[in-house]
């Protein structure tokens, strides 16, 4: 149960590293980091699985049936909200780590903190290159944490400024991605145009008896049309595209799939880090920072006011979702038609869908923390949260094993159904494992070598309970 703070105190003005505050800290980051792990795999399923982007276009397509209602909700409910979470968590942890008493305490976890970014790039990276997970997300946060360092002692109105901003900026890269397919397309259509012209010109010569050479595009127009052929491919649903991926996927050779999934590995932790990642992962980054300093994770609210700013989240992110989805249901049927009649692109609102989604599911927790509701289910959430690295990597691992042709092979022989029934063996599995490991250790083993390696310290094996004067932050946090 969340402890009442003291009446008349100034929010933002609250030294986060009061004894009296750690232990809620403590709690309610690790449950919503608990959360967000284990219900993020049942997003990463299916990249993991083989349930692909033209099946999902499919399903979009029919838009009846348990199969699209289950899939509409997961989409709705945990798809880039998971994400979310993890990185507003993140950005509570990282004032937290980073808030010593005393100017030597300060420098000494900037140091720290530093070193662990590095590590977390290279978890991710092993993560990503050698498990062969093609949407690792600590690499990420690792370049994050070393970005957004400076603005950690930035008053909570700046926060919000940022955060609003960077989530502006990731709105706009939707919408000038969608501007460049408009360009394209009118590209082509001066393209479609001139060949008409040259047809007719063609034709009004061969009546008159004149001979000549047919006109015929520039290379720079060719161009300009394979563009526009392509994007109008890569939307439009083709389950055959599957079929080679399938193959590839199911081959049984290790360094044949590890040349065949390195361009999709290179490109989610390059171009997609530049691009979009950024202001993903900054936007919520800055909002948890926010929340913290407005004293949001420290019973400086109601309970009332958290279930209100919950329901508010849930239903803005929920209107906000179906508008995605309807929306990119009519460009799947005919793009043509929604370039020429619509302004926005149907992803225009996904970061303020994300953005508040996740704001809720973080008002709810508090909430029924607050309230001492379902503490059994919290304690549960919050020993997967403790071991969140390592929960991370096992989730991986067992993925991996299972639907990699180099293990066991089931990449896309499963259905969507089955896929969830999957996950739900992981995740029963990674709560059995993290209760027990907690009655014998108090980091996880991962958690516990990130904190070696960032320290230079060695912990006894027996890994004793950290003081509670002390912040603690785990690296998916």
């Amino acid at each position: 149960m969340i402890t009442n703070m003291p009446a008349g105190n100034d929010p933002c003005s609250a030294d986060p590293s009061q004894p009296t505050l750690l232990h809620t800290r403590i709690l309610s980051l690790d449950v919503l980091r608990g959360i967000a792990v284990l219900a993020a795999l049942i997003v990463s399923i299916w990249v993991f699985g083989g349930f692909s982007i033209e099946q999902q276009k499919q399903l979009l397509l029919q838009s009846k049936g348990w199969s699209y209602r289950v899939f509409a909700a997961i989409e709705l409910l945990l798809n880039g909200k998971m994400r979310a979470l993890i990185a507003l968590v993140f950005g509570v942890a990282m004032i937290l780590f980073l808030t010593k008493n005393g100017q030597e305490g300060r420098a000494r976890a900037g140091d720290i903190f530093i070193k662990r970014q590095l590590w977390l790039i290279l978890f991710g990276l092993v993560n990503a290159v050698l498990f062969l997970w093609t949407q690792d997300i600590l690499f990420h946060l690792g370049i994050m944490g070393i970005l957004i360092f400076p603005f950690v002692r930035l008053s909570y109105r700046s926060l919000l400024i940022i955060a609003i901003l960077t989530t502006f900026i990731f709105s706009a890269k939707n919408y000038w991605n969608y501007a460049d397919d408009k360009k394209a397309y009118h590209k082509y259509l001066v393209v479609t145009d001139l060949e008409k012209k040259f047809e007719k010109d063609s034709a009004d010569k061969t009546q008159k008896g004149i001979v000549t050479k047919k006109d015929t595009l520039t290379k720079l127009q060719k161009q300009d049309t394979g563009m526009w052929v392509g994007i109008l491919a890569s939307v439009k649903s083709n389950l055959k595209k599957d079929d080679a991926n399938n193959k590839e996927m199911r081959s049984g050779n290790y360094g044949k799939m590890w040349n065949y999934l390195l361009p999709n590995i290179q490109w989610w932790e390059s171009q997609w880090t530049y691009r979009t990642g950024v202001w993903d992962f900054a936007s919520m980054i800055f909002l948890g920072m926010f929340l913290y300093k407005i004293g949001f994770f420290t019973n400086r609210f109601s309970r009332n006011r958290y279930l209100l700013i919950g329901l508010m989240g849930i239903t803005i992110g929920l209107l906000s979702g179906w508008y995605r989805l309807h929306f990119q249901q009519i460009a799947l049927q005919d793009y043509v038609k929604y370039i020429n009649r619509y302004a926005l692109p149907y992803t225009f609102l996904f970061p303020l869908e994300r953005a508040v989604m996740a704001l809720a599911y973080t008002s709810f927790v508090l909430a029924f923390l607050s309230a001492g509701i379902l503490n059994g289910i919290w304690k549960t959430f919050a020993a997967v949260g403790k071991l969140a690295l390592t929960n991370y990597f096992l989730q991986t691992i067992i993925c991996t094993i299972f639907f990699y042709g180099y293990g066991m092979g089931y990449y896309g022989r499963l259905t969507q159904w089955q896929l969830y029934l999957f996950a739900a063996e992981v995740i029963l599995v990674q709560i059995v494992f993290s209760i027990i490991w907690l009655r014998h250790f108090n980091y996880g083993p991962l958690e516990w070598l990130l904190r070696h390696i960032s320290s230079g310290k060695w912990l006894k094996k027996t890994m004793p309970k950290p003081s509670t004067t002390e912040p603690a932050i785990t690296v998916i946090s």
